[in-house]
């Protein structure tokens, strides 16, 4: 399953809205030692010296204090590293400090004299 519904996230301790359904995508990547590469006949050589992940995130349709709120925690200048909380792909709550990409917002509508914002994502990539 490439995508899970989380609830509880948290974002430097703050609680954040709940994700759209199938809205976080968890990647682990292996990072290679600086030797990596291929020899004179081809053959892969290296060490993996550590597993990083990724963390993409997306809500569903969201008022602006919502938006507001997860722009407060993935877009501070003071604090560029962050601590995640989530329930992995294996059932286990896990914290992983992470740095944050550029968030996405699309205005969306007025409905009931409120602004609504939707395809809100953002992703999170492991110190």
């Amino acid at each position: 399953m490439s995508g899970i519904t989380v609830t509880g996230l948290t974002i430097n301790g703050v609680a954040m809205p709940d994700p759209a359904l199938e809205g976080v995508t968890i990647s682990t990547e292996k990072v290679w030692s600086a030797n990596t590469g291929r020899t004179a006949s081809g053959k892969m050589v290296g060490s993996i010296i550590a597993r990083k992940t990724t963390v993409k995130i997306k809500w569903p349709v969201l008022t602006t204090a919502q938006a507001a709120v997860i722009e407060a925690a993935v877009s501070s200048a003071s604090a560029p590293f962050v601590p995640v909380s989530y329930t992995d792909m294996c059932g286990n709550r896990v914290t992983k400090t992470v740095y944050f990409g550029t968030p996405s917002y699309t205005l969306y509508s007025w409905a009931d004299g409120l602004q609504l914002v939707r395809d809100v994502t953002v992703e999170g990539i492991e110190q």
